[in-house]
C-alpha cells in the first residue's frame, strides 16, 4: 500500500472529485481526513468509504475553523503527510451579473481557503523535509470560458500563488503540486449541462487516480503541473 501509516487532509472531501481521492487514499492504507461545512454529508461519505476515513467538518475561509482542524488532525496523527485542496465554488453568471457577494465568497472559498490551509501544514512539513500540498485548480486558470470570470479569476490567483510557493519551498523536500482537470463530472456543474454532456466528461476517479500518481512520485521527483481533458477535448 503506497500510502500506508500517512495522513492525508482533503477539503470539499465530501463529494465529487473530493470523495473519490479520499477513497483512493483510503485504498492505499491512509488515515484520510475529510472536511466541509456539511457535518452531516461529510459523516456519511466517511461512513460510506472503506478504510480509515474521518469526518471534520471546517469551513476553510476561516481562519479559526482551519487552524482548529489542522490542531485536532495533528493532535491524533502527529502530522499531516499530503494536504488536497479540493473545496471549491462557482457561479456561471456574466461579469455584470455577478454580485459582489459572489465575488467574495469565491474569492473566500476558492484562495483565502487553500491559503489558510496551506499555511497551516506547512511549518510541519518544512521540519520534517518531507510532504505535498496538492492545488486541485481548473482550466479556466488556462483559458476563457464565458459566464465564469470570477470563478476565473480565483483559479488564476491560485495557479501564481502555488507557483510562488513551490518556488520558495523547492528546495526543502516539500512538493507543491497543481491539478487542472477539464470537464470533470462532478456536482459543481449544473444538472442539464451533466446530462448532456456527462457522457464526454471525465469522472472523478480518474482525476483522484492522477492525483495519488504525483503523490506517490519518489522524493527525488516532483510533478508541479498535470493537465487533464476529457480524450475528446472540452466541452
Amino acid at each position: 500500500m503506497q500510502f500506508e501509516g500517512q495522513t492525508i487532509w482533503i477539503t470539499g472531501g465530501r463529494s465529487g472529485i473530493g470523495r473519490s481521492m479520499a477513497a483512493a487514499f483510503a485504498r492505499e492504507g491512509a488515515t484520510v481526513y475529510i472536511t466541509g461545512r456539511d457535518a452531516e454529508g461529510l459523516r456519511r461519505t466517511a461512513s460510506e468509504i472503506e478504510g480509515t476515513v474521518r469526518a471534520l467538518p471546517c469551513n476553510v475561509s476561516d481562519a479559526g475553523e482551519v487552524e482548529a482542524a489542522a490542531r485536532g488532525i495533528l493532535g491524533e496523527t502527529g502530522q499531516i503527510d499530503v494536504l488536497v485542496n479540493n473545496a471549491g465554488s462557482t457561479v456561471f453568471n456574466a461579469f455584470t451579473e455577478t454580485s459582489v457577494e459572489d465575488f467574495d465568497r469565491l474569492m473566500a472559498t476558492n484562495l483565502r481557503g487553500p491559503f489558510l490551509t496551506s499555511r497551516a501544514v506547512l511549518d510541519g512539513m518544512l521540519k520534517r523535509g518531507s510532504g505535498c500540498i496538492v492545488m486541485i485548480n481548473s482550466m479556466a486558470a488556462l483559458q476563457v470560458f464565458p459566464s465564469s470570470s470570477v470563478y476565473a479569476a480565483t483559479k488564476g490567483g491560485l495557479k501564481m500563488m502555488t507557483d510562488c510557493l513551490r518556488g520558495e519551498v523547492r528546495a526543502s523536500g516539500v512538493r507543491v503540486i497543481s491539478i487542472f482537470p477539464g470537464a470533470t463530472d462532478t456536482p459543481i456543474w449544473p444538472d442539464k449541462v451533466r446530462e448532456k454532456h456527462g457522457h464526454r466528461m471525465m469522472s472523478s476517479d480518474e482525476v483522484a487516480a492522477s492525483v495519488l500518481h504525483a503523490c506517490a512520485a519518489t522524493p527525488q521527483v516532483m510533478i508541479e503541473e498535470i493537465v487533464m481533458q476529457p480524450i475528446g477535448g472540452g466541452i
